[in-house]
């Protein structure tokens, strides 16, 4: 007997291929059967279809199975925690645009469309788009000592090839020069131009940068954030760990946090009393928020001067925050038919522990705290009247501001499936 994955009506889409259901002939075509992009930036899946009775589309990908309630019924990504807050849909009438935001090396894979007719037929892709997520990174020519001696060359490289012209080259914190990214033009340095080195690029107008490496020196200059990306709720704390080193013949003699590029040791920033540097003068440069509110979310970096250097230097890119509140929302398509997805929705991805708590009318639900932001209702066993509730545990003392409700007021359609 057939799985129901197995029986869902499976429309193969290929680029400029056509399939066939019944008599009519539909075809289903992608800009790119294939797309390479940098971490951090914003990627465009297109395709068209000319299916005339489509009522919803939307997008999934195999590698979230373990996520779904059942891995043989593809779910809605916009609804994965995983991508929260970084997914749109733009449709016409023939075709979709699944953007993605911020992309990262997990989110490489395939992905594709599962679309639901006006007569409550659902069709699921054969084929997909295949997305891969590069780091750039700063390779080094000539590591031999005879090489060192005459200096090096230095190129901003990544795993697959993007479609860009420059990339953007800086020295302890500074830039220092622009070389042609297309023709892995190096950039060329003397044995005396020793420092910290990192390049970006820009991408859809979206500036994404390389971890800094030492060149021809022991000693540089550095700042290591652990994360450059946090996500944290309304009305938490947070912390951000970082790490920084300087030439063991210096020392320390200033070192502070901005945010947004304004020093945050200025009471006009509004972090007046919920700011705690936890570093010293040394290695760490860890900083604390706690009362976290959405005005905080921003660009944080780490700057410190020693006896020696003539500027202040700063620990580029830094590290973006997000401050979110938490939403309920009802999933626009159905698992089978009979069940209904509601979604604990923050703006931006929450840690890998986070765990979830689901009230009804609340009270706590038996067995729904998990791992994953998803509550799965049976049509016949809810009222339209009832109130579902979820809350991240370890933060249910948080104020209403991280708490959102949702009532289940509105006709869930019925979705059948197209059996061959």
């Amino acid at each position: 007997m057939y799985s129901e994955f197995a029986s869902i009506l499976h429309l193969i889409f290929l680029i400029n291929i056509e399939g066939s259901l019944g008599q009519a002939h539909w075809t289903v075509r992608c800009d790119e059967g294939s797309i390479c992009a940098s971490r951090g930036s914003k990627v465009f899946l297109n395709c068209s279809y000319s299916l005339a009775n489509i009522q919803t589309v939307v997008w999934f990908s195999h590698k979230q199975k373990a996520k779904w309630r059942s891995e043989e019924l593809p779910e809605d990504l916009a609804l994965d925690s995983d991508y929260a807050g970084r997914v749109d849909y733009v449709e016409t009438k023939s075709s979709t645009c699944l953007i993605i935001r911020d992309v990262r090396e997990e989110d490489s894979g395939e992905y594709r469309l599962l679309l639901f007719t006006t007569t409550g037929e659902k069709y699921i892709s054969w084929t997909a788009v295949n997305l891969t997520v590069t780091d750039i990174q700063v390779r080094t020519h000539g590591s031999s000592v005879a090489q060192r001696e005459q200096g090096v060359n230095l190129t901003c490289s990544t795993s697959c090839k993007l479609n860009i012209f420059w990339c953007t080259w800086y020295k302890n914190g500074q830039r220092v020069q622009l070389t042609l990214y297309q023709n892995a033009e190096p950039l060329v340095l003397s044995s005396t131009d020793g420092g910290s080195y990192f390049c970006s690029i820009k991408v859809h107008g979206k500036t994404v940068y390389s971890s800094a490496v030492c060149v021809l020196g022991k000693n540089c200059f550095s700042v290591t954030y652990a994360d450059r990306r946090v996500c944290a709720l309304e009305g938490s704390s947070v912390n951000i760990p970082c790490t920084y080193s300087y030439p063991s013949d210096q020392a320390v003699i200033e070192a502070y946090w901005s945010y947004n590029h304004s020093d945050m040791r200025q009471s006009e920033q509004g972090l007046a009393g919920r700011v705690e540097y936890a570093g010293d003068k040394n290695k760490n440069c860890a900083l604390r928020l706690t009362g976290l509110r959405q005005s905080d979310s921003g660009n944080y970096h780490f700057l410190f001067m020693t006896n020696t250097t003539p500027s202040v230097f700063i620990g580029s890119p830094g590290v973006q925050l997000t401050v979110t509140s938490m939403d309920v929302t009802v999933g626009s398509t159905t698992v089978s038919g009979q069940t209904v997805i509601l979604s604990c929705k923050t703006t931006c991805r929450l840690n890998d522990d986070t765990t979830y708590i689901w009230y009804k009318n609340g009270q706590p639900m038996t067995n729904k705290v998990t791992k994953y932001n998803k509550l799965y209702l049976e049509l016949p066993n809810y009222k339209k009247t009832d109130n579902y509730t979820c809350v991240v545990r370890g933060n249910e003392t948080l104020s209403p501001l991280g708490l959102h409700n949702v009532f289940l007021s509105r006709n869930i359609p019925k979705v059948t499936t197209v059996h061959m």
